[in-house]
């Protein structure tokens, strides 16, 4: 059987991150806001002048 960890040692940055639920909620809501809202800008940019009659 190991021995239990000591009070004085914290748990890795990765652990500790992702036992945070509700800032993986916030970091995925504004990852995707992100993404979506420079892809939109990139094609609105990217466009072709329209030819008009």
């Amino acid at each position: 059987m190991t021995a239990p960890q000591s009070s004085d040692q914290r748990a890795p940055l990765g652990q500790r991150l992702l036992d945070r639920p509700f800032l993986l909620l916030v970091a995925g809501l504004v990852v995707m806001f992100g993404f979506y809202t420079l892809w939109g800008l990139y094609e609105i940019l990217t466009l072709p002048k329209a030819i008009l009659p």
